[in-house]
């Protein structure tokens, strides 16, 4: 390829798509990957470095400036624009499109608006924090609380939406206010529960898949990255705890009030109802494509029933483990199939089913019951539960590589 003509605008249609990718919050692995995959279809040599919050690009002799991305959160770009973005790439990795003209679309693309508007966002923050719910402790008291608590914390994500300076603190502002109202409802006697009633309204904070997502680049050798994520995702977790901790002592609450997870009372079929109800919560709050909805629809059940059938053979470890595998086998088998739909955004809602996030909540909001035993115990449990994640994400990887590389003819 030494020697071959650049294309004209094939250096800032990777350096825009680069970007727009990395600020989704796919992995650097794989933002890697598709622009070398791109560049090769087009013929010319490609020298490509990804952080989660920079990039810089090399092909042929010319060399882009260090492109910012914004800070990598799931879901900044609504997942249908994810979808489209990936469409494009289909396209650029068989050279089917001129990159001009692909800067142009990019543009489109992230300037298109949520599919389901204001209201959208909050019915599906609602349903999607029921759902959570259901999957964590089916009982109607935690049902109403995720709804009337997702209710609020919808809203101000949706009142923090384009504010940049308020999304800096969001997660405590949310954690604060949630906290204050279950915790009054605690100590009036309206509710009667344990720290995890929270966690379904904060669920959307819960760096499960930015942890998860870390590990994976550390067991791929990006250690940069991987390091950078994973010290975020801690971040993020800590400011939750702070927020939490803060409303109980605003409330003036002994945190002996909180009584132990009670039993689930609606029976074994609840978290199997609860995966349909957070199906729809994500795909009206984050913007899913219609189309694309049933194969996250499969793709939720597929990691949950292989986490259930993981967890019973051997256990919680394993199930992570076989859950994330068979996520990450089917997510690709569908996109590399005609109907196209990423694996990125038919995978993403499955982190939530996982739970890594949610476990590392748990252990810290421990220590607000000044029980440092288990919060050390729950600790441990969520750092392997993320590696047993992130190693099936690895495996799934490597097993679908190849039909990744047939896509390129």
């Amino acid at each position: 390829m030494k020697g071959t003509e650049v294309p004209s605008g094939l250096l800032e249609f990777l350096t825009k798509l680069g970007k727009a990718l990395a600020s989704a919050g796919i992995s650097v692995v794989d933002v890697t990957a598709i622009l070398k995959r791109i560049a090769s279809a087009y013929r010319v040599e490609s020298e490509i470095l990804v952080f989660p919050t920079m990039i810089l690009i090399k092909i042929g002799e010319h060399e882009s400036a260090p492109i910012t991305a914004a800070n990598p959160k799931p879901g900044l770009i609504p997942l249908n624009q994810v979808s489209e973005l990936y469409e494009l790439i289909y396209k650029a990795e068989n050279a089917e499109l001129d990159p001009k003209e692909g800067v142009k679309r990019i543009k489109e693309i992230l300037s298109e608006k949520h599919l389901f508007g204001p209201l959208g966002i909050i019915v599906g923050y609602i349903l999607f924090s029921v759902g959570i719910g259901l999957l964590m402790q089916p009982s109607p008291e935690q049902l109403l609380a995720s709804g009337i608590l997702g209710g609020l914390v919808g809203t101000l994500i949706l009142f923090g939406e384009n504010k940049s300076q308020f999304s800096l603190i969001l997660p405590v502002t949310a954690a604060l206010l949630v906290s204050c109202l279950f915790f009054w409802g605690v100590k009036e006697g309206l509710i009667v529960g344990s720290f995890v009633m929270l966690i379904p309204s904060l669920a959307y904070f819960l760096p499960g898949a930015t942890l998860t997502t870390g590990m994976f680049e550390l067991a791929s050798g990006e250690i940069v990255s991987g390091a950078s994520r994973v010290i975020y995702g801690a971040a993020i977790l800590l400011l939750l705890l702070f927020g939490v901790i803060l409303g109980l002592q605003i409330m003036g609450l002994p945190s002996q009030e909180l009584v132990v997870l009670k039993s689930a009372t609606l029976g074994w079929w609840a978290p199997y109802l609860g995966i349909l109800i957070f199906a729809v919560g994500m795909y009206l709050f984050m913007s899913i494509r219609s189309k694309d909805l049933p194969w996250v629809i499969l793709i939720l059940y597929i990691a949950f029933i292989g986490q259930q059938i993981g967890n019973y053979l051997i256990g919680g470890f394993f199930g992570g483990f076989v859950g994330s595998l068979l996520m990450a086998v089917s997510g690709t088998i569908i996109e590399q199939g005609e109907h196209k739909t990423p694996s990125f955004v038919s995978i993403l809602p499955a982190f939530w089913v996982l739970v890594p996030g949610s476990l590392g909540f748990i252990s810290l909001a421990t220590l607000a019951g000044q029980n440092l035993s288990a919060s050390v115990t729950s600790g441990l449990l969520m750092i392997l539960t993320i590696v047993s994640i992130s190693l099936g994400l690895l495996v799934g990887a490597v097993v679908t590589e190849p039909l990744k590389n047939r896509r390129i003819i």
